[in-house]
């Protein structure tokens, strides 16, 4: 188990601004006794029973494979390890999100990227040793590690501002960003909770829809929106109408409007 104070940590900066919350996290990757600490008793455990499991959750995509030490809405400390035979396609990634990394085994090296105007620049190669901390901000700048034999072990942490995080990846030789994507953890959790009112067809709930319509994101809006017509709509047509008039994303203030259209007439 993480020591009681990260664990306070990570719970403390999941609500603290972007700044602070770094700040919070950053002495964990800079001291790391209580790490080895871990990884001993983890070790004395299965020595003791070979079909022991550690209490910590296991993941992997693509050439990284993790163990999640904490992980929150916003907060994510992880052991990673990074096969770095394999390249990663032919994509820079943005992960939106503050990231520090310490390297355990051997240094990393890579070429660092910055995010300008919507297409990532290469401006020059780093090599981070055993011991030091890279932090990045994610949200501008990228490191591409190099194709080496041995695999990278990492201690990392990534930290995520307040509301969605929005990831880029830009093409490796255009620099052009080429795909795009917006993680709201907590907008999925709400949208999958309406999806299940809306199924068992519980119609009392549509005051939770209607709470949900103020989403920062214009998708997530109609989304939410979707679930309600589906719930409900002769309900859910007055809060239609308004989005049809007074949504400030003009997409989805024309898309609420020729729904609106082609529903209203047939319910009235």
């Amino acid at each position: 188990m993480i020591p009681a104070a990260l664990a306070r940590a990570v719970d403390d900066a999941g609500r603290a601004p972007l700044e602070d919350a770094v700040a919070m996290i950053r002495p964990y990757l800079r001291h790391i006794g209580w790490f080895h600490a871990l990884l001993a008793d983890g070790l004395m455990a299965m020595r003791a029973d070979p079909l022991h499991l550690p209490p910590l959750r296991a993941s992997r995509n693509d050439a990284a494979r993790h163990l999640v030490l904490a992980r929150t809405e916003r907060i994510w400390v992880t052991a990673t390890v990074v096969d770095r035979s394999k390249a990663r396609g032919d994509g820079v990634h943005f992960s939106g999100r503050v990231s520090l990394c310490r390297p355990l085994a051997h240094d990393l090296r890579g070429t660092m990227y910055r995010l300008e105007n919507g297409r990532a620049i290469a401006v020059g190669e780093r090599r981070v040793r055993v011991g030091d901390l890279l932090e990045l901000d994610e949200r501008c700048e990228a490191l591409r590690l190099m194709p080496e034999a041995d695999a990278a072990l990492l201690l990392r942490a990534q930290v995520a501002p307040d509301g969605p995080v929005r990831s880029h990846v830009a093409d490796l030789s255009s620099g052009t960003v080429v795909a795009s994507a917006q993680a709201d953890e907590r907008h999925a959790r709400t949208l999958m909770l309406l999806s299940l009112l809306r199924l068992t067809g519980w119609r009392d709930a549509a005051r939770h829809f209607v709470d949900a319509l103020d989403a920062p994101l214009p998708g997530q809006r109609w989304a939410v929106m979707r679930e309600y017509l589906a719930l409900d709509t002769a309900a859910a047509l007055p809060c239609l109408a308004d989005m049809a008039r007074t949504e400030p994303d003009a997409a989805v203030r024309a898309l609420a409007r020729r729904t609106f259209e082609g529903i209203g007439p047939c319910r009235a």
